[in-house]
């Protein structure tokens, strides 16, 4: 079976539904829950749930590398764990019916090396998925050269871009240039505002309860529609669509099978509450 290499953050998510509108200066009752989160951390997650070979690569504090092992181990995940005298990324998640608000501390992710990837490593994977997060802080010739190594291994290197918010803080022209040759960018439809199809071969749109559109070469191909369902979490839904599409493609099937088990399997991931399949 060919193997997965998910590169990106670690995070403690800390989710907080509001059960009522929030008020200000005061107490609001809310629902309340702590997971491990990040979210190429819950990719690999969701893919290995499909039965994908998956090793995660990121970056944490020294004293928390035995619980995050624990963890992804808990999912099936392989780990190389970079460690770090920085706290382990945090964030805390404010949802809002289909709408959420995050507020991040990076921590320990910020430390990730990525410099010391080079293409013999990659040849030991044959899908290399890189979330957007890893490159903000980051020079562009860093970025661009870690897609090289990769792609040299022989790898197929997927991105999501991460956080439209992140791009412009990072530069738009200069995210746009450090991204360029990607096989697939997986945006949600701010990021593709920003970005647009032309950068990689192949684009999927995430919109959402909208649905999801597909580009190749810039040119609009498909649009995939979802099924309506109860959601009471939105929180990690991109993540399970991109951990379905990498999964069905490292078990060889074709794109199109790709992008609808991505549907369903961010359709199951808004039903429950946290950003990672249920044990």
């Amino acid at each position: 079976m060919p193997n997965v290499l998910v590169i990106g953050d670690v995070i403690d998510d800390i989710i907080v539904v509001p059960k009522e509108p929030i008020r200000t200066n005061t107490d609001t009752d809310s629902s309340i829950q702590q997971t491990l989160g990040g979210s190429a951390s819950n990719i690999a997650c969701w893919a290995a749930s499909l039965g994908a070979d998956v090793t995660f690569l990121g970056c944490v504090n020294s004293k928390d590398e035995f619980r995050v092992t624990e963890q992804f181990a808990s999912y099936k995940v392989k780990t190389i764990l970079q460690l770090s005298d920085q706290a382990t990324g945090s964030l805390v998640v404010l949802v809002d019916g289909e709408n959420r608000s995050m507020l991040t501390d990076r921590g320990a992710n910020k430390e990730l090396d990525i410099k010391s990837l080079n293409y013999i490593f990659f040849t030991n994977f044959d899908y290399v998925f890189i979330s957007g997060y890893t490159f903000f802080g980051r020079e562009v010739i860093e970025i661009k050269d870690l897609i090289y190594e990769a792609q040299h291994g022989g790898s197929m290197v997927l991105i999501d871009p991460g956080s439209s918010g992140y791009i412009r803080d990072f530069g738009l022209e200069d995210f746009k240039n450090a991204i360029y040759a990607a096989d697939i960018l997986i945006p949600n439809r701010e990021e593709f505002d920003l970005l647009g199809a032309t950068l990689s071969q192949i684009t999927v749109v995430k919109n959402g309860s909208a649905g999801v559109d597909a580009y190749a070469e810039g040119i609009k191909m498909k649009t995939y529609l979802v099924e309506r369902v109860d959601a009471v979490d939105p929180t990690g839904a991109g993540d399970a669509f991109a951990g379905g599409l990498v999964a069905t493609l490292a078990n060889e099937q074709p794109l199109d099978q790709a992008i609808q088990v991505g549907i369903t399997t961010a359709a199951k991931a808004v039903q429950i509450i946290g950003a990672r399949p249920q044990l």
